[in-house]
């Protein structure tokens, strides 16, 4: 048997991005998730970021034969169309939307349903495998519903292109120059142009496109799906202009949920932008919406997933259990293995005494640790976790030796990893997802208590904006504060979860062992009103719960 630092050695939890990880398809747990993602309808993910959309975004635009036992039956062929925020000429553009320069959630209505139309028809016509289905087909509503893509996407000069979704873009400005010009007192509307143009120069309206689209689908037993990620990165400098083309996009899902039964829209946004949208019959959605919550089994199963993928640790865990242990073992386990797994790996707990004489179990204080204020854990954080304590580990070992025979991570790793997981989560979540919120960040920094009466966050951000009860909202809606109380607005008292303290620079006063006597001079108005110790950090989880 390897000795633990060699073990630790091949020990890597895989990276937190989905774009880069090589261990995304093999180590996937969420099967629920997966399986919602799968279903044929319509789908809106809802979630933080780092919560794992991109990466079942990923897994959806990736190689689908790895989950032919969940796919829908019945199917030729799915086709996927995946549209994301970033600034690529492959895929849509934050860019190239501020060129046309819509302004209302009608203008991005328009555009997200032309966009959409253009480019699965363009997908549909180019793809040898519709080519073939439509040829050989005796259906003549196939061959007309074929003929009249093939005519639109060659009419409007995208077939022919090298990058033919690269020009996208382009085809649209040319429908806007061709479009009749208002008044110069009228406002310029964008969505009216680009739908009276495309019908001027191709004798069709946006919508009738889409409905061919899904008709052909339906006639040749396949599916297309639009899958839409990162949309946040649209307009990453304007809050409100993001808002509104979000807006308009989940109004289009909204109206044409019930139209389209073969052209499905599987579409991932982050949950404070999703909240803060005011939609028309946003209640039609609640069927299609999924929140993405990950229980803590499955992030365990995640974490210990990940671990044996590598041969080294795969053989250290076999021998400390006494029997096989790979993936598929560890995905098709249950939770009782799953931990006894786990605990080949870490410590088995934190050397930390409860209240009830109860030492605090190391699974348990990982996940304790990663909720944020909206009850949510995420895998990046875990995996992040994983591997700083594992550099940490390595350390500890060179400089004093192994400290825990039979497990690769202690506990004191995990301690020491937690502070720079906080301070990582606030850096790349807090500052760089919500700038416009950094001064009321700023307001909470340094605080030597984690918990606030709803008057003391009305001075704090008094001078900000925004401020009073609109700005605990905002907090709260990006998972900083915690509501003592029902919710949010009828809330009292408020608290910072432990997943941001460190990061945030948050310490806390601690009773001594013994309690210091008041002083003679001292009321007991005056020992009333100081302030109260924080309460005990660990509280009481049954062992073997996951929480």
């Amino acid at each position: 048997m390897m000795e633990s630092p060699q073990v630790l050695s091949s020990l890597h939890f895989g990276r937190v991005d989905a774009e880069t990880d090589y261990r995304l398809s093999q180590c996937f747990v969420g099967t629920e998730m997966l399986r919602q993602a799968l279903t044929p309808q319509h789908t809106l993910f809802i979630g933080a970021k780092g919560s794992g959309k991109s990466a079942l975004f990923r897994l959806l635009c990736g190689d689908l034969g790895i989950w032919k036992p969940l796919l829908p039956k019945g199917y030729e062929v799915i086709f996927r169309i995946p549209v994301t925020g970033l600034q690529s000429e492959r895929y849509l553009s934050g860019v190239d939307i501020d060129e046309l320069s819509p302004q209302t959630a009608n203008d991005f209505r328009a555009f997200w349903l032309l966009y959409f139309g253009l480019k699965t028809a363009t997908t549909l016509v180019d793809d040898k495998r519709m080519e073939q289905i439509a040829e050989h087909s005796v259906n003549p509503k196939v061959k007309a519903h074929y003929a009249a893509l093939a005519r639109i996407v060659r009419q409007l000069g995208l077939i022919e292109a090298s990058n033919s979704v690269g020009k996208l873009k382009e085809r649209i400005d040319s429908l806007m120059e061709g479009a009749p010009q208002p008044s110069s007192t009228e406002p310029k509307e964008v969505g009216r142009q680009l739908s009276v143009s495309f019908r001027n120069q191709t004798g069709m309206a946006i919508i009738t496109l889409l409905d061919t689209i899904d008709s052909l689908l339906q006639e040749t037993k396949c599916l297309s799906w639009i899958l839409l990620d990162k949309l946040d990165l649209l307009f990453f400098d304007d809050v409100e202009r993001l808002r509104t083309s979000i807006t308009g996009l989940v109004q289009l899902l909204v109206e044409y949920s019930d139209r389209f039964r073969n052209i499905h829209f599987k579409i991932f946004l982050r949950k404070d932008i999703y909240r803060q949208l005011r939609i028309v019959n946003k209640s039609h959605l609640v069927s299609y919406t999924n929140d993405m919550r990950w229980r803590s089994q499955w992030l365990i199963k995640l974490l210990v997933a990940r671990a044996v993928s590598s041969p080294a640790v795969q053989s250290h865990c076999s021998q400390a259990l006494g029997q096989q242990v790979d993936v598929g073992a560890v995905i098709n386990g249950n939770d009782e293995f799953v931990l006894r797994v786990f605990y080949s790996i870490f410590e088995s707990d934190m050397g930390i005494i409860r209240r009830e004489g109860v030492r605090s179990r190391t699974h348990e204080w990982m996940m304790k640790r990663l909720v944020d204020g909206l009850g949510m854990r995420f895998p990046r954080e875990l995996i992040h976790l994983g591997n700083t304590a594992v550099a940490l580990q390595k350390d500890l070992n060179r400089n004093e030796g192994p400290s825990s025979p039979g497990t690769l991570i202690s506990a004191r790793a995990l301690r020491q990893a937690f502070v720079g997981v906080s301070e990582y989560r606030c850096e790349t979540y807090l500052n760089a997802e919500f700038p416009h919120l950094a001064r009321h960040f700023d307001a909470l920094r340094g605080k030597e208590k984690p918990s606030f009466s709803r008057d003391e966050l009305y001075g704090l951000f008094e001078k900000l904006t925004p401020s009073g009860d609109d700005a605990i909202r905002a907090i709260h809606d990006v998972g900083l504060m915690t509501p003592l109380g029902k919710n949010v607005d009828s809330a009292l008292r408020f608290e910072i979860p432990l997943l941001y303290r460190s990061g945030l620079g948050i310490t806390e006063r601690r009773l001594r062992h013994r309690k210091r006597r008041p002083r003679i001079h001292e009321t007991k108005e005056r020992v009333h009103d100081r302030p109260q110790a924080a309460p005990a950090e660990e509280v009481n989880i049954p062992s073997g719960h996951f929480g």
